[in-house]
């Protein structure tokens, strides 16, 4: 029950979290990322990255929550990620209209959106 937020934190929204930190990330501090990094695409848990940090879980759980607030507020206020999925989603619904030498050149577009 101590961490209920996070446990209760739908699989939809870590997703978004672990987006915006690819988008986002290099505007956290080295910190910030290491932690976010580290709980949404390592799966640690905030024990591991107590252990690790030298602080106590509620410390990791805290600089989280703060680091996920401004990623969520970064995205809220420059629409990266919304922008690239409308971009994305546009590129293959056109995909469908054009010659195969064509499609192999919006196959490549999607490919650099995506990564």
């Amino acid at each position: 029950m101590k961490y209920l937020y996070f446990k209760a934190m739908e699989k939809k929204e870590k997703l978004f979290i672990s987006i915006y930190n690819d988008y986002y990330g290099c505007l956290l501090t080295e910190y910030q990322r290491g932690l976010i990094d580290g709980y949404y695409n390592l799966d640690m848990s905030l024990g591991e990255l107590a252990a690790e940090n030298g602080i106590s879980p509620q410390g990791v759980r805290d600089a989280i929550k703060r680091a996920e607030k401004q990623l969520t507020a970064y995205e809220e206020k420059l629409g990266l990620v919304k922008k690239s999925q409308k971009i994305k989603e546009l590129l293959e619904e056109v995909m469908g209209d054009c010659a195969p030498e064509e499609k192999a050149k919006l196959s490549k577009a999607i490919e650099i959106l995506i990564d």
